[in-house]
């Protein structure tokens, strides 16, 4: 099980435009995927989200990652654009 993690700023003037994007964002990594799909914000930090989601492989983490960063409509609403959209994959620690 691989968890990711992908955090972002939005442009506030395209809030709105981005949200109504996120329907369509979890439903495509779920066709890709994904599994516990969540998007948060921060209570502190408004408009920085982070999204959380489980797959079940590398290749699996890496279409999604790909669909994100290639998704241009959503990537305009984060500030500094595909290069400030941060997508991390994280395994267990095995002892």
């Amino acid at each position: 099980m691989i968890t990711v993690f992908i955090e972002y700023k939005l442009l506030s003037e395209k809030r709105e435009e981005a949200i109504a994007l996120m329907a369509e964002i979890e439903s495509m990594s779920c066709r890709l995927g994904a599994r516990q799909y969540r998007c948060l914000e921060g209570c502190d930090q408004p408009g920085l989200f982070v999204e959380t989601f489980e797959v079940d492989s590398l290749e699996q983490y890496e279409q999604i990652k790909q669909a994100r960063l290639e998704d241009e409509a959503f990537c305009a609403c984060i500030t500094g654009g595909a290069a400030k959209l941060n997508i991390w994959a994280f395994a267990p620690v095995r002892s």
